[in-house]
């Protein structure tokens, strides 16, 4: 659809927007691209700290660039922001306002004391109606460090571009048999590889969430820790598990248009354009 309606791709994938992550998180190849242009791919190196709050900022300035050539030529470019990680869809699309508030080690060792049940229970106390993903301990983590340090619920603010949500509808028994073969499918002596690259790249396998589902997992089995097919059963687990909570997060989404053809989604697309200029 990009290629038809003169549109650029911008990537909302928290896992593709690292360099040499490229075999485990399935990262578009030159010749899919199609000759679209593609944005916020391998943009950032693995062990350079990249936030919600980086990606919005980054990917703001890039829409004023696109909202500027389109001053300067006949055919409008159009940006589909792909994705992938909610939050970073949610910080563009619904314009949340995101506290600066910096990293507290010495805060973070505490909580980390903590059971995720306990940190749930804390980030409800402060903040009963927070959207955090409660599965995901580092997100609750950062979240409590935010309230704790003078922060609060990010606000929305109505970003000044008009915004159409579409959402490709599949079966959850379908989406894990997509994530089992996708698995299943990868250049393992290539992902062994990636792995390694990343391990001497000092890339912190213990708070990256980069690693949580993909390198951990392969960098045991390079340790001789797992077997290549304990190693690919837990790829295959975290993956399932990752896809559910994004399940969850975009259902609670409204205005999401949820379609089972291509015909359905550039209909959709036509009209929304023709309403927008």
């Amino acid at each position: 659809m990009a290629k038809q309606f003169n549109g650029v791709i911008i990537s909302a994938d928290s896992r593709q927007i690292y360099k040499g992550c490229n075999i485990a998180t399935a990262k578009i190849t030159p010749a899919e691209m199609m000759g679209v242009p593609h944005y916020m791919l391998s943009a950032v190196r693995p062990n350079i700290s990249f936030n919600v709050a980086s990606y919005q900022k980054t990917v703001y300035r890039l829409l004023d660039k696109l909202r500027w050539r389109n001053r300067l030529t006949r055919r409008t470019i159009v940006p589909f922001l792909v994705g992938g990680t909610g939050l970073y869809i949610s910080a563009i699309t619904d314009g949340y306002r995101l506290p600066n508030i910096p990293p507290n080690p010495k805060l973070r060792a505490q909580l980390e004391l903590k059971s995720s049940e306990e940190l749930v229970n804390q980030l409800h106390q402060l903040d009963p109606d927070s959207t955090t993903d409660k599965q995901n301990k580092r997100r609750v983590i950062r979240a409590l460090e935010i309230l704790l340090g003078g922060g609060s619920r990010p606000p929305k603010s109505q970003p000044d571009f008009e915004v159409l949500k579409i959402g490709i509808k599949l079966s959850r028994e379908r989406i894990y048999k997509n994530i089992e073969q996708r698995i299943r499918q990868l250049d393992w002596n290539a992902l062994v590889k990636e792995t390694k690259k990343l391990i001497r790249a000092r890339l912190d396998f213990s708070s990256n969430p980069l690693t949580a589902i993909y390198y951990r997992p392969v960098r045991d089995f390079i340790e001789g820790k797992t077997t290549q097919d304990q190693t690919i059963t837990k790829l295959i687990q975290g993956d399932k598990n990752y896809a559910k909570r994004q399940l969850t997060w975009f259902k609670k989404d409204s205005q999401i248009h949820w379609v089972t053809t291509l015909n359905q989604a550039e209909r959709l697309v036509r009209k929304f354009l023709n309403e927008s200029n």
